[in-house]
């Protein structure tokens, strides 16, 4: 966590010199670890156990959206800086379901694997919808460095983490995928609904999705639309229900230029989420937690997870 917040600050020196060029510093960090109504030695971590990613967006379009105009859509003449941009970096890291006895997973389990990967992200945000497209490119297996990074982690916290044993894994080899969604704004009463749909191609990721999501709160900001904070503070609860039809995940379909281990995909999962967000002048503190349905047709219970993310929006 030390070195993703020194690598978020580091991101922000690079941001263009005039404020008007800067969205926001994101750091974000998913570990069972957050399941804070567990006991702590009670979470489990297995299945995707643990992801952190920073993340910067600026003002303007990407040099990249030239290609993708007629998907993404243009700027109406007039409205406030409508385009944005963002670029990512993540390592995700998946093991597989043990024994509480044991440190190896038993055979026929999901391979314990990691993926490290950059993204880039292109927005174009109206008052009422929004449209997004990217691309990523990454790196599966040891590159990842998800095993000794898991290790490291662990070790700072011996007292609440089992000693794991990286068994089945997957080879090394790179993976791209391209992204679109697209999501809608609209309001029930004080209640903010935002469907959404969208979908993914590649050799990391290929699915279709859609779901819905709800906000209610004190001084709602704008989701997608940044502009100056008008309120020093803001509380929001926020909540989501994804349902996506998958033919192809590589963690668990396997390496997809060459042999490796594969587990059967359900072809539909489901993910819940809930959480709060709270809002001090330009910096957000947000905890969402997260259920996944299974994934493979090996595994019959869902994966309870969560989410810790700082957004610090630099002044305008």
């Amino acid at each position: 966590m030390r070195r993703m917040i020194v690598l978020a600050t580091a991101c922000a020196l690079l941001l263009p010199a005039a404020a008007h060029a800067q969205r926001a510093v994101t750091v974000r960090v998913d570990n069972d670890a957050f399941n804070f109504w567990q006991y702590p030695w009670s979470r489990p971590d297995e299945e995707y156990t643990s992801g952190v990613r920073v993340s910067v967006a600026l003002d303007g379009a990407a040099p990249w959206t030239r290609l993708v105009a007629r998907f993404l859509g243009h700027c109406a003449e007039g409205i406030a800086p409508c385009a944005s941009q963002s670029y990512e970096l993540g390592q995700d890291i998946y093991t597989a379901a043990r024994p509480r006895d044991a440190t190896i997973a038993p055979p026929g389990s999901r391979p314990d694997v990691g993926v490290l990967w950059v993204r880039s992200t292109a927005r174009l945000a109206r008052e009422t919808d929004l449209n997004e497209m990217g691309w990523t490119i990454g790196v599966i297996g040891a590159p990842s460095l998800a095993e000794p990074a898991q290790r490291f982690f662990h070790s700072l916290a011996p007292a609440y983490n089992r000693r794991i044993t990286w068994g089945n894994t997957l080879p090394a080899e790179p993976v791209f995928s391209v992204q679109y969604d697209r999501r809608r704004m609209m309001f029930v009463r004080a209640l903010e609904i935002e469907p959404h749909g969208g979908g993914t191609l590649g050799t990391l990721l290929t699915e279709a999705r859609v779901g819905v999501g709800a906000r209610l709160g004190k001084v709602l900001q704008h989701p997608w639309r940044i502009g100056p904070v008008d309120k020093a503070f803001a509380f929001e609860l926020a909540g989501d229900a994804t349902l996506r039809a998958v033919a192809r995940n590589e963690v668990l379909s396997g390496t997809f230029f060459r042999e490796s281990a594969r587990m059967t995909l359900r072809p539909l999962v489901s993910e819940l989420a809930g959480g709060v967000r709270v809002r001090w002048h330009g910096l957000d503190v947000s905890w969402i937690a997260h259920q996944t349905s299974a994934e493979y047709t090996a595994r019959r219970a869902p994966h309870v997870w969560s989410t810790l993310q700082l957004t610090w929006h630099p002044s305008r």
